[in-house]
């Protein structure tokens, strides 16, 4: 699932200078292979389409968002009525429950969530595997089913639509997702220890004290298990946070009572202690690289005074999510040439896409999304207030519209220094998001729209045929035909949907 710190051994400590990028790049991987809370993906990814709270699932998980329902999650929609999927497409759109957050939204991407799902009921009626496909985010072969099926153009513009929507409703999904994820990063909870303490080391000393807790937490668990004696002396410096509140929040992911903590928690833990261990060994050698560079003192004072996100991203948290806003609005504007039952114009469409210049920063739409995320998601008090104290929805546009009437567009200096900054630079040229089963993403993919993963470009060639391609990994998805046409006769006498 992640990295295999190993992998890293000879790029950064070979013979040569240490490549702190690198140093940090491991850091991440080790600290948030600890922070799945002993959640598998398809756990997490069906609890994504019902949590209100996207900032209270695993920072492990949230770091990648490539999303897809789990088939299992789809297959319960099979008997649910327009109201219902009408709700879970609003939930797509904005996960807070919040009326008027849904409807600016709606309307800055051009969605109707309630006739989007009238569609997918009637895409249902008539053929099971395509309605899983299409509302499942898996939209390449349901494309290649109307490719090959020879619709009438009307028939083959409302299935098109549907499916073009669906690729925007998830592209949002993902928005919603990365600013969860700076909620967390920057609250301090991608560590099992407050982010204050952490702000206080660099980076390899950082990592050093996680180990050494790590791992001295580990033994002492298992010494315990086994009632064999405990390690005398002081711990190590984080080893306490460690047991407060890394293995409470482990093992309770794991349904474990209290009483029972450190019992299970030692033998739940075999194969990070693995992982740390290891990262020890690799840590204690860069320290001893006589080449190694130490950070100056402006760099530590730097680490120290940047928040999480920015720091692993380059760009701040409402930075992040502008140049998101100003990407959806670009692929709302291409979502059908994006989803052409014909692969190349898919790819020739995406290529397009990442290049486009960036819309105004004073783009209606893309103001819309940065204030409503800013205000339900990251909570921004700046931006604005989407429920007071009693729980009950604020009114959001006279929000928006009293930072116009001020002259103080709400976020427009996130929209300009998204528009000039070097996330747009790096994605005129990014490759195809990986597909694979490893639970990471690297470079401006981190922080990018990825509608390539819904459309089938990150095959080895999106116009190869089916044979060649690798299998999908996005959900444990079962043997199944492929998509069947009702044909019209005295046992099936239902006219063929518009949809096939």
């Amino acid at each position: 699932m992640f990295e295999d710190p190993s992998n890293f051994i000879g790029c950064a400590f070979g013979d040569g200078s240490v490549d702190m990028a690198v140093v940090r790049s491991l850091a991440r991987e080790a600290v948030l292979s600890a922070q799945t809370h002993d959640m598998d993906r398809q756990t997490y990814l069906s609890r994504l389409f019902i949590e209100e709270d996207l900032a209270s699932l695993p920072i492990g998980h949230l770091m990648d968002h490539r999303i897809r329902m789990p088939r299992e999650f789809a297959l319960g929609l099979k008997d649910k009525d327009q109201d219902e999927i009408t709700d879970l497409l609003d939930h797509m759109l904005c996960v807070r429950p919040h009326q008027e957050a849904r409807l600016l939204l709606a309307d800055a991407l051009k969605i109707e969530t309630s006739k989007l799902a009238s569609n997918l009921i009637e895409m249902r009626e008539q053929n099971h595997s395509l309605f899983f496909d299409v509302i499942s985010g898996h939209l390449d072969e349901p494309l290649e089913y109307l490719a090959n099926l020879h619709l009438g153009s009307a028939d083959l513009s409302r299935a098109q639509a549907c499916i073009a929507d669906m690729l925007v409703l998830y592209s949002m999904f993902e928005i919603q997702v990365l600013a969860a994820r700076a909620v967390v990063l920057d609250a301090g909870k991608f560590l099992p220890f407050d982010h204050t303490e952490m702000t206080e080391r660099a980076v390899l000393n950082l990592m050093s004290d996680i180990a050494d807790a790590y791992v001295y937490r580990y033994r002492q668990n298992n010494l315990k298990v086994n009632n064999l004696p405990l390690i005398q002396g002081r711990p190590p410096i984080l080893a306490s946070k460690f047991n407060l509140n890394f293995a409470k929040g482990f093992v309770k992911s794991k349904g474990i009572s209290e009483k029972d903590e450190d019992g299970n928690f030692g033998r739940l833990s075999d194969e990070l202690y693995q992982t740390f261990g290891e990262i020890k060994d690799i840590i204690d050698r860069a320290k001893n690289d006589p080449e190694f560079q130490r950070p100056t003192k402006e760099d530590i004072e730097n680490f120290k005074s940047t928040a999480a996100s920015t720091y692993f991203f380059g760009i701040s948290a409402g930075t992040q999510i502008a140049f998101a806003a100003l990407r959806i609005m670009n692929l709302s504007k291409r979502k059908r040439q994006l989803t052409s039952p014909n692969p190349s114009h898919r790819e020739l469409a995406f290529r397009e896409w990442l290049k486009e210049d960036l819309p105004a920063k004073r783009h209606n739409g893309a103001k819309t999304i940065l204030f409503v995320m800013r205000t339900l998601i990251l909570e921004d008090r700046q931006a604005g207030t989407a429920f007071d104290s009693d729980g009950k929805a604020c009114h959001l546009s006279s929000q928006m519209n009293s930072h116009d009437h001020d002259g103080n567009v709400a976020g427009i200096s996130l929209l300009r220094d998204a528009k000039r900054g070097y996330p747009m630079k790096r994605a005129v040229n990014r490759e195809a998001v990986p597909l694979d089963n490893k639970l990471s993403l690297a470079g401006v993919h981190e922080i990018d729209l990825l509608p390539d993963y819904r459309i089938g470009l990150n095959l080895k060639s999106s116009t190869s045929k089916k044979e060649t391609r690798k299998p999908k990994v996005g959900h444990d998805q079962p043997p199944r035909p492929k998509y069947k046409l009702e044909s019209r006769s005295r046992r099936s006498p239902r006219a063929p949907s518009r949809f096939g």
